[in-house]
């Protein structure tokens, strides 16, 4: 009877305090994509897709011209060629409208770059590790510190950098923290 108490509060227990580490966590981790790899997505996308509407209209010029012979009675075969028409078609203007798109990322893709250059430079010169350091208790465990010092990192590019975008920031706090502390600057 006294193991069933014991399974019971140790159940408890641990319950409780996964619903306490969850009030200190909020799980959310902003995700960073560089525009430059999301125009290059793009512009893949763009390729294939005009790439299969060409190709499909050119095989389906074939078929109605009877080069290539499909085995379909003529019923059937207007709308077999209507539908894969129609589809290719669909194929065709997605690729020059996604061409388009990319026009326009890769200019914020350019801004983007010169930002996180800006950003990069600027921390280089302003971000020192004594001053992350300053007002640290250093006898800390070195994962507490670190987020001491992320955090102190994040507040100063937010600061000086107050149009990027959160998860830009984060990301290349990251590297910064890294470039300051386990390059050994």
């Amino acid at each position: 009877m006294e193991n069933k108490n014991e399974n019971i509060t140790n159940e408890q227990q641990s319950e409780s305090f996964s619903e306490n580490l969850y009030e200190y966590t909020n799980n959310e981790v902003p995700s960073f994509v560089r525009l430059s790899d999301k125009y290059a997505d793009i512009v893949s996308s763009a390729l294939t897709m005009l790439t299969v509407g060409m190709i499909g209209m050119f095989l389906l010029i074939l078929v109605v011209t009877d080069i290539i012979p499909l085995p379909l009675n003529s019923s059937t075969a207007w709308l077999f060629d209507s539908v894969m028409g129609g589809i290719f078609i669909i194929f065709i203007i997605s690729g020059i409208v996604s061409f388009m798109h990319a026009k326009q990322v890769k200019i914020d893709a350019d801004e983007e770059n010169k930002l996180i250059d800006e950003l990069l430079v600027w921390s280089k010169e302003n971000i020192t590790k004594n001053m992350l350091d300053e007002g640290l208790d250093l006898s800390q465990p070195e994962e507490l510190l670190y987020f001491n010092r992320a955090d102190k990192i994040k507040d100063k590019l937010m600061h000086r950098f107050e149009n990027a975008d959160e998860a830009l920031i984060a990301e290349f706090t990251e590297q910064i923290y890294q470039n300051i502390y386990e390059n050994n600057q």
